[in-house]
């Protein structure tokens, strides 16, 4: 039987391996949101109500009934870190029929990977950014099979996408860039190189805000994080300007990469 309880999970868990590759990039790319989004688009509120907890019922069905009402109490429950509670809090611009199709992807996409339903710590909020990244690759066909198997996204091909999932998904730019940025410690067997690092805040810079992004309830929160990792870049490339082997045009370039962390740390 499919287990229903898991009690510590995060994405190094949901998403397994390392030192995977993906190739066969494209120029277009689609919106995930459209992505199995259109036969739920007909349905209205109480159908899609009856389906979510439908699909609930399939997680948790084989388990005494005291145990199933707990833990779909749970599931369903009203904090951030719950299935209801985590689209009301961090979608607030979306109408309760967006809100729902939400949670029955957020489900049906734990279902493909045969985990079960956890409202426990980050969970959901991890379910979140796994499904939009796995829809986002499937229709630009970004996966490799063997990727695809394993469900490893290849951090360079993260990096070489920063802009288009930013702009494609419903996530906040800090997030995306945060979620790039520790990919390499997640999917490879290296850690991210200066490099890399350069490049994304290049790419982070150029960005063009979502509208919808002042609506999301949890953006002050990742942008926390995102300063996070700017202190620990910065960090990072003091201590390259350091070297005694630096070329000066290698210099000029780690100073410039110093000077766009401090502009972005003071705004």
């Amino acid at each position: 039987m499919k287990k229903t309880i898991i009690v510590l999970i995060n994405i190094s868990i949901l998403l397994i391996s390392s030192g995977c590759n993906s190739s066969n990039n494209k120029v277009k790319y689609n919106h995930t949101w459209d992505y199995e989004t259109k036969e739920y688009k007909n349905m209205n509120v109480s159908d899609l109500i009856t389906l979510r907890d439908k699909l609930i019922d399939a997680e948790l069905k084989g388990l005494p009934k005291s145990d199933y009402e707990q833990q779909k109490k749970e599931i369903l429950g009203n904090e951030n870190y719950q299935l209801v509670g985590f689209s009301n809090c961090f979608y607030t611009h979306m109408s309760k029929k967006d809100k729902l199709i939400k949670q029955i992807k957020l489900i049906k996409y734990v279902d493909s990977l045969d985990y079960g339903i956890n409202p426990c710590g980050e969970f959901i909020y991890q379910t979140n950014m796994n499904y939009q990244l796995n829809e986002f690759f499937i229709i630009n066909n970004l996966w490799t099979k063997e990727n695809k198997e394993k469900q490893c996204f290849d951090p360079d091909v993260l990096v070489d996408n920063f802009e288009k999932i930013y702009e494609y998904t419903d996530l906040d730019k800090y997030n995306v860039f945060d979620f790039v940025h520790s990919s390499y410690n997640y999917y490879s067997d290296k850690s991210i190189t200066l490099e890399k690092e350069s490049i994304l805040l290049n790419k982070f810079k150029n960005i063009k805000d979502k509208k919808s992004d002042n609506k999301l309830a949890d953006i002050k929160f990742h942008k926390n994080y995102f300063l996070m990792d700017l202190k620990f870049m910065k960090e990072r490339f003091e201590s390259k300007l350091k070297e005694d082997n630096l070329s000066n045009s290698e210099k000029e370039n780690v100073k410039s990469d110093l000077e766009l962390i401090n502009d972005l740390i003071k705004n």
